[in-house]
């Protein structure tokens, strides 16, 4: 066999073993991931609370997410500095409002806490891979909060 058909042969092999593996962590493809958020659209009162639940679909692990409010990710902020559990609300400004249980332990069931002023806010839960390359998928409920 010269070398150009063994190069081929090899190839095919190595082509073979990735499909039939799927190409990803545990036979799963990252790219295939998809993050939603209930309720996509809702309406509370100022200084109201709503729950929110993510749903991660497709994960190689076990499913998770981080959470953030889009209108606070400016100027090179991640959006969740206004995140907080246990007891001890963030410091703040949180002019858009807070979200608690949005821990290290990256909970998929947080609770917004609207500010008292009236708005649209948009609160997300993004799932990432760990590795290169870098895969994010997110879901984003909008809260629309009443005077």
């Amino acid at each position: 066999m010269d070398s150009y058909a063994g190069l081929c042969v090899g190839a095919l092999i190595l082509l073979m073993v990735t499909v039939a593996c799927g190409g990803g962590a545990n036979g799963s493809n990252p790219n295939n991931v998809t993050v939603a958020v209930s309720p996509m659209s809702v309406t509370i009162p100022a200084s109201g609370e709503v729950t929110l639940q993510a749903t991660v679909k497709g994960s190689p692990g076990a499913p998770s997410a981080t959470w953030f409010i889009a209108e606070l990710a400016t100027n090179g902020a991640s959006g969740a500095q206004c995140n907080w559990s246990g007891t001890t609300q963030p410091a703040g400004p949180c002019p858009d409002g807070t979200i608690e249980g949005a821990d290290a332990s990256s909970s998929l069931t947080v609770k917004y806490h609207a500010p008292s002023t009236a708005g649209t806010f948009h609160v997300t839960a993004q799932w990432s891979t760990a590795f290169n390359p870098v895969v994010v998928k997110d879901g984003t409920a909008v809260i629309t909060v009443g005077p």
